[in-house]
């Protein structure tokens, strides 16, 4: 009976094990990266104004130059993938020209082994990059909205303002009319003695 608990116990963590470690981290990265850049390139294709904001952002947080960014806008390379790049750049010091020919843009998973980069980090960098971004467009947006509607900042005016606000309020009352006249019978009512 212990020797069945055993080997099934066994079985288990084995099985569990193989599960486990079974995962492959190549395709989580792919994933991960994927979908970042399929995030940035649609924030591109809905906003007009999201190409200056990505540029700002890349050469705020990667340091790329104006003549990287250009080439790699007139070789057609899309916004995710530039941020890729220039994620990459930063930690290589390498060109978006000298990268593009050793194929990173084909599989960046190959190029950040070859670099001897961290794909863990570059992957969580990425996803970091992609909601700053994505906080900076929404930021944009709420701010020329609230700028547009021009609402002007009512003035504390303390705890007296609610008492006048009242006093207006009861002004506005009409005098008071009776809207139903109840009869009153002078007979005993039921139960009474």
């Amino acid at each position: 009976m212990t020797t069945r608990r055993i080997c099934l116990g066994l079985f288990i963590g084995l099985l569990f094990a193989s599960v486990c470690l079974g995962a492959d981290p190549r395709k989580e990265f792919d994933a991960q990266v994927s979908h970042v850049i399929v995030k940035l390139n649609r924030q591109v294709e809905a906003d007009s104004e999201a190409p200056m904001l990505l540029a700002e952002l890349i050469q705020r947080e990667y340091g790329t130059s104006e003549d990287e960014l250009e080439w790699a806008f007139k070789h057609s390379v899309s916004w995710g993938e530039i941020a890729a790049l220039a994620y990459i750049q930063r930690t290589t010091g390498r060109t978006f020209e000298a990268m593009t020919r050793d194929e990173a843009l084909r599989d960046f998973w190959s190029y950040a082994e070859k670099a001897e980069m961290s794909s863990d980090k570059m992957a969580r960098n990425l996803e970091n990059f992609q909601k700053t971004a994505e906080r900076e467009r929404n930021s944009r947006i709420f701010e020329r909205l609230r700028v547009s509607r021009r609402i002007q900042a009512m003035p504390d005016l303390g705890s007296g303002f609610g008492l006048f606000q009242e006093a207006l309020d009861f002004r506005r009352i009409d005098s008071p009319r009776p809207t139903k006249i109840h009869t009153v019978v002078s007979g005993k009512a039921k139960g009474d003695q």
